[in-house]
């Protein structure tokens, strides 16, 4: 081969290699994009994830928010789309209530530029007096039961002087009375705009924030609380319900106090399962300490479940400040569903039509029994 013909094909090879390089350096260039893209969606997918599970609702199922469950629903879809003026979705318990405040749209847009997936929500979630219960269901609007109202123990050994045999054995006695507990409804509804209800960014701020917090704090009162009166239910503090602790003994502190009504309970051989008092009174008690100056109930830098001596506390607005109630919950009442929460969203209601707006209505209905009232003491700090 010439000089000038092998000059020519290093040439021409030369040409070939820039080419490969140049294509070599394109396609490096689009797979290391590609693979920034795909990194990007796992990542924004597990945060999705994340946040789902973070904002999972007690009731529903595993990563799935309150707001998922009511925006999935095909009544709810059904009606956005103009097939029916009205919509029922049932929930799990305890889910659902509200403030009566009107949401409308400023006319800004509804969902922010950027948001955050999931919801902040507190791990430690905040017990309440429904969790110191057992729960039952009722397919009626009256509960009847039986509440035992004295026990006499005469059991002891067959024996008459001097007979061991053939002679009558001990006879106890016990009395009852027959009560009646209805059900009652515990409702209430609040106007959103037809803009608003649309939106689920906006409405899943709503529903986990506002409704399902707000029927835990009326549910807390009415069992505890309630007074029978109207449309209440009689509560564990209610006449006839509970009765007086033990009187104060001079030179105890509050914890004293407490042990002591475990104490009566077990006299009357019951087990206390649960202390109710008032969040100021729970954080007097946390706040005590020795004279060394430790906190008997344990280190702030601690995070433990609320108890006292052993035993879990519900810190409750329901209760009156500077009362505490000890009971045997799990053997003392009971609650029943009569139907579980719910919310029905309407347009039918008033001038609705002309305003686009909607009414969302929130209830259950439920029942107490409490079958021994000596079950729960009510004393005083």
């Amino acid at each position: 081969m010439l000089a000038s013909e092998k000059a020519e094909v290093r040439n021409l090879m030369s040409e070939v290699l820039k080419e490969l390089n140049s294509g070599f350096e394109d396609y490096t260039k689009a797979t290391a994009d590609k693979m920034a893209q795909l990194g990007d969606r796992l990542v924004s997918l597990e945060q999705r994830r994340l946040g789902s599970d973070g904002g999972a609702i007690h009731g529903s199922s595993k990563g799935e928010t309150l707001s998922d469950f009511v925006m999935k629903s095909s009544n709810l879809k059904a009606m956005l789309d103009g097939s029916g003026k009205s919509c029922r979705i049932d929930l799990p318990p305890g889910m659902l209530s509200a403030q009566k405040t009107a949401i409308v749209s400023d006319g800004q847009v509804l969902s922010p530029a950027m948001r955050i997936p999931g919801f902040v929500n507190n791990p430690l979630r905040m017990k309440r007096v429904r969790d110191l219960l057992p729960i039952g269901t009722t397919a009626n609007n009256l509960v009847e039961f039986t509440r035992e109202l004295a026990f006499t123990n005469n059991a002891g050994p067959q024996y008459a002087s001097p007979a061991f045999e053939n002679v009558t054995k001990p006879e106890s006695g016990a009395t009852f009375e027959l009560l009646e507990a209805p059900v009652r409804t515990l409702a209430h509804w609040i106007p959103v705009s037809r803009q608003v209800l649309s939106d689920s960014q906006q409405m899943m701020g709503y529903l986990n924030n506002r409704l399902m917090h707000g029927l835990k704090v009326i549910e807390d009162v009415q069992i505890l609380s309630g007074d029978g009166t109207g449309a209440n239910l009689k509560g564990i503090l209610a006449t006839g319900n509970n009765v007086a602790a033990a009187s104060y003994v001079s030179g105890d502190n509050a914890l004293d106090t407490i042990l002591r009504t475990f104490a009566e309970l077990a006299v009357d051989e019951m087990l206390a399962d649960g202390v109710l008092v008032h969040p100021n009174d729970w954080a007097t008690l946390q706040l005590m300490k020795n004279v060394d100056g430790d906190y008997l109930l344990g280190s702030p830098g601690n995070a433990t479940a609320p108890n006292i001596w052993g035993v879990p506390v519900v810190a409750s607005t329901a209760i009156s400040e500077g009362t505490f109630c000890v009971g045997s919950f799990a053997m003392g009442a009971q609650v029943w569903d009569r139907e579980q929460a719910s919310v029905q969203i309407s347009y039918e209601d008033g001038n609705n039509f002309t305003k686009n707006m909607a009414t969302v209505l929130c209830e259950e209905r439920l029942a107490l029994t409490v079958y021994r009232p000596k079950a729960f003491r009510k004393g005083t700090f």
